[in-house]
């Protein structure tokens, strides 16, 4: 798998785990449930996750995911060891900005 692929496939598995973290540092907005927090509220985040996912973030990851894939690529060079762990810290921070940002979304558009 070249590293456009695994930049698209790792941010999207790396979601659930960056809601977990979100969670048990800041909150995570779970649906039809509110807020997860603390360790109690790491599982139900994990599982919310999954609700964004199956409604259009699973795309939207996976796309930034290979856009940071081929930019880790051409950072690295030659050197494909390199690039695949660029690659896989590429795709760790977009699953956890996208996390944050469903958790302090509604400070920009209200409550939802």
């Amino acid at each position: 798998m070249g590293e456009v692929g695994l930049g698209a496939v790792a941010a999207v598995l790396l979601a659930p785990v960056a809601a977990a973290l979100t969670a048990l540092v800041y909150r995570f907005p779970v649906p039809m449930a509110g807020y997860a927090r603390g360790f109690g509220g790491v599982g139900d985040a994990a599982l919310g996750s999954l609700f964004y996912l199956i409604l259009g973030g699973g795309p939207v990851l996976a796309a930034l995911g290979a856009v940071g894939g081929v930019v880790a690529a051409r950072v690295a060079g030659p050197d494909r060891r390199r690039a695949r762990v660029l690659t896989l810290l590429v795709a760790a921070a977009v699953a956890l900005l996208a996390a944050v940002a469903l958790a302090v979304l509604e400070f920009f558009i209200g409550a939802w």
